[in-house]
């Protein structure tokens, strides 16, 4: 274990067990047995030791979800909510609900840019499962139900622990699972939209789709990529040419793009874009 790895492991130790404002530095310091400059070394504040936790258990919760949908079924309610689970129960494990409702108040520039980030990440991430779960038809309403969902999910956590109470976090999430199910057949009866979602991609006819797809995978092909993503990205264009196009073949070839390993950010992003623009066509097709 390196001394930036036991600094990370004894303080999570101590925030767990003395709580975040009653554990110092000094007490990180004497619990690790590393020196003050190693820690600053690695640590420029207490507030960047919790912003690099909540960081890594953040990576974790999502490695956790996308390897849930390689091998399975993007449309499943059951992955869905097994996704929503994985998160609650890891974040459960590393105790990290304390930490976020912490962060909010602590005074660091970085910290509070990547709570916002996260934020809107998560919201954003939940909208799109939604659409992918429950149809297109819900697009619009999809960010209403996301803020709906994660607000009174965390209000109830937090009731929950002020209070004292002894239900389970575990009982308060499949609770809220259940309310979404209903809030989803309630939201497909009336047409009220607080906050209008939409995934961006917005297609005038087929040809502007072929297009849209050509021009960004042909682009990703100029650069240094590897043999998968080629034979994925040669796939999906060659079904672009068919005179029947299988649009639910070629968004399982472009999820599997979205999940390979990717140095490029940029590369990433374009990946989304097409996954984006084929999940929209498929849901046409099957509507």
């Amino acid at each position: 274990m390196t001394k930036r790895e036991q600094i990370i492991e004894v303080a999570k130790s101590l925030f767990q067990l003395k709580g975040y404002h009653h554990t110092s530095v000094q007490d990180i310091l004497e619990q690790s047995g590393v020196s003050k400059g190693t820690f600053y070394n690695h640590f420029s504040s207490k507030s960047q030791l919790i912003l690099y936790i909540i960081q890594e258990v953040d990576i974790k919760v999502e490695e956790q979800q996308n390897q849930m949908l390689i091998d399975g079924d993007i449309h499943s309610k059951h992955i869905f909510h097994n996704q929503l689970r994985v998160k609650h129960s890891i974040y459960s494990s590393e105790n990290i609900l304390e930490l976020y409702n912490i962060s909010m108040a602590e005074n660091d520039e970085k910290l509070r840019e990547y709570m916002e980030e996260s934020h809107y990440k998560e919201l954003n991430w939940l909208a799109k499962r939604l659409i992918e779960v429950y149809g297109f038809g819900l697009e619009a309403n999809a960010m209403d139900l996301a803020t709906h969902f994660i607000g009174g999910l965390g209000y109830q956590f937090r009731y929950c622990n002020q209070m004292n109470l002894d239900t389970k976090s575990s009982d308060i999430l499949d609770y809220n699972i259940l309310r979404l199910e209903k809030n989803i057949e309630i939201t497909k009866q009336h047409n009220n939209i607080l906050f209008p979602f939409s995934i961006g991609i917005i297609n005038k006819s087929l040809e502007t789709v072929l297009r849209n797809i050509r021009n960004i995978l042909e682009e990703v092909k100029k650069d240094m990529i590897s043999k998968e993503e080629n034979e994925l990205i040669d796939f999906i264009l060659e079904e672009c040419q068919r005179s029947t196009i299988r649009w639910m073949v070629c968004e399982g070839a472009s999820r599997q793009l979205k999940f390979l390993p990717c140095s490029s950010i940029k590369r990433e992003e374009n990946y989304q874009k097409v996954y984006e623009i084929i999940f929209k066509q498929s849901r046409k097709k099957n509507e």
